[in-house]
């Protein structure tokens, strides 16, 4: 009986050291799950802290719908046509950058440089007035004028929304004189009449705004030939 009794402890020991084992993997099995949803809320965490500092870095700005020249003359009731609004990094704001329609609707202003369409808008981009613009705001009158070599139109490189002096050699003096001053060029064109928009080619034709008062005088220019083109 004693062996029977040794023989069934030790039946009872193989037995519960057996079970050790099937305690671990139920820990396991509790542990697992629990460690994939601490990281899962973790990565979920970090992502809505990302598109919260996103959404902090936006700001509102005002850029160009479309190419402008320099000098443009923009009324309150044209900005919509010329502008919008567009989120975009807050980095790329600073104090003068416009960030509402509503600045510039307070006054109408001029271009002072030339604005590629999608561009942000700064104050210093515009102005209010011009001493030599303003003279157009009552009117004015649409010709044309060319050189007859490139070399006298500032080697070429005359531009829309240029302002420029027009010379003319006098017949009766045969000196180089001033006939025509502050005029506004509206477009420019090469030799193959091409109007340019950019920087490339050469100008050596142009369509100007010349007050009533002028335009007397830039004929006579006209006719005399042998133009000469200052810019401003």
């Amino acid at each position: 009986m004693f062996e029977k009794k040794v023989k069934e402890t030790k039946e009872v020991t193989k037995k519960k050291v057996k079970k050790a084992p099937e305690k671990k993997g139920i820990l396991g099995i509790v542990l697992v799950p629990l460690l994939l949803t601490v990281v899962l809320v973790g990565v979920i965490y970090l992502l809505m802290g990302k598109l919260s500092e996103n959404e902090i870095l936006l700001s509102d700005v005002v850029v160009a719908k479309d190419n402008l020249r320099v000098n443009a003359y923009i009324t309150p009731e044209e900005v919509e046509q010329y502008f919008e609004v567009k989120q975009m990094d807050a980095s790329l704001v600073t104090d003068a950058t416009v960030t509402s329609l509503s600045d510039l609707k307070k006054r109408a202003f001029y271009v002072k440089v030339p604005v590629p369409a999608g561009k942000i808008m700064y104050v210093q981009d515009t102005f209010s007035t011009n001493a030599t613009l303003n003279k157009y705001l009552s009117g004015y009158e649409v010709t044309g004028i060319c050189v007859p070599n490139f070399d006298r139109a500032v080697n070429g490189r005359i531009r829309e929304g240029d302002v420029i002096d027009i010379y003319a050699v006098d017949k009766a003096t045969d000196e180089l004189t001033l006939y025509a001053e502050d005029v506004y060029v509206a477009a420019a064109y090469d030799s193959s009449g091409n109007e340019l928009a950019t920087d490339e080619g050469v100008a050596v034709a142009f369509t100007i705004w010349v007050k009533e008062a002028e335009v007397e005088k830039v004929n006579q220019a006209i006719n005399f030939g042998e133009i000469q083109l200052y810019r401003k």
